[in-house]
């Protein structure tokens, strides 16, 4: 499979944390994801928070640098629409794969070492912070191998029906058949230190081939886990800490007034002329407000200054 020229490479960046590295590499490493982040969202961002001519925490940043993430079909070829999970195993491992593989190789179907692993090999502690369920293709691909995304527990991995899509089975990665078990079983038997954000229910199913949950799997694993804002702060240190917070992803912070969502400009002859000039009649200004759902959640600063908080050693971290 292809690599990145090192020059250009996320990974060889983040790799001298965690590699036998120079004396002035950073101990400590925290790569921050915004999943499906681009400059558009960036703007839009600003727009709203700062004003066409303000400027975000980002903007004053010291150095900002590009990195292009490619995307191959299984037989190798270029494909240029990419996914949250050969983009992230990009991240996570420097080699560039295909769509819905989850730190593994396009066609050899082979795991890959990722920088989770890597740091771990060097003595660093590691965590996993989503708001996302933590079984989900970005965070995943930092610690699980699997063949496609969606085999998250040990029912999706012998295949799955959301509406009228039938989802792929991954019944090499079974532990029937010699693998390592779903996404949240390998979550469970991991050696990461910290793993916090939604996902519950890939937990509180029972495990391949038995009555234990994959919840008890992972206690038996070392994990303490929590399912509370409450639990962050009273959770044990002598232990790896797994928060599962919400059933799937976690329920955003703030939602449009009365539950309203966004909507496109109403149809009009004059709307169809305008937007050729860059003007059209648009719904109302949204006004955001609370979201009900969010007010049992921890935010994701609570969890990374929990996560850090544990994670800070004389070795350095990976978060």
């Amino acid at each position: 499979m292809r690599k990145f020229p090192d020059k250009c490479s996320l990974l060889f960046f983040l790799a001298l944390a965690v590699s036998g590295a120079p004396a002035h590499a950073a101990r400590n490493v925290i790569l921050i994801i915004g999943d499906g982040m681009d400059d558009q969202q960036l703007t839009i961002a600003r727009n709203y928070l700062a004003g066409a001519s303000g400027r975000l925490t980002l903007d004053s940043m010291s150095f900002r640098g590009v990195s292009q993430v490619l995307t191959v079909s299984e037989a190798g070829k270029t494909v240029y629409v990419a996914d949250s999970a050969n983009s992230a195993t990009s991240m996570a491992t420097g080699v560039v794969t295909s769509r819905g593989r989850i730190g593994t190789t396009a066609g050899a179907d082979e795991p890959l070492t990722t920088i989770v692993s890597l740091a771990q090999a060097r003595g660093l502690k590691t965590g996993l912070v989503s708001t996302a369920s933590v079984t989900d293709a970005t965070p995943a691909s930092f610690v699980a191998h699997m063949n496609m995304r969606y085999c998250e527990n040990p029912e999706t991995i012998h295949g799955a029906k959301i509406s009228v899509i039938t989802l792929p089975a991954c019944p090499t990665y079974t532990k029937a058949a010699g693998g390592p078990g779903s996404i949240s079983e390998q979550i469970a038997a991991s050696a990461v230190d910290v793993v916090l954000g939604g996902g519950s229910k890939h937990f509180d199913m029972a495990a391949e081939n038995t009555e234990q949950t994959v919840r008890s799997q992972a206690q038996d694993n070392g994990f303490h886990v929590i399912d509370s804002a409450a639990g962050l702060e009273d959770a044990p240190r002598d232990k790896k800490l797994l928060g599962l917070f919400s059933p799937s992803t976690m329920p955003v912070r703030l939602q449009g007034e009365g539950g309203r969502e966004a909507e496109e400009p109403t149809p009009s002859w004059a709307n169809l002329v305008n937007q050729y000039l860059g003007s059209v009649e648009l719904p109302a200004t949204m006004k955001c407000e609370p979201n009900p759902a969010f007010a049992s959640m921890p935010t994701l600063k609570q969890m990374t200054d929990v996560a850090l908080a544990r994670l800070d050693n004389e070795r350095g971290f990976f978060l």
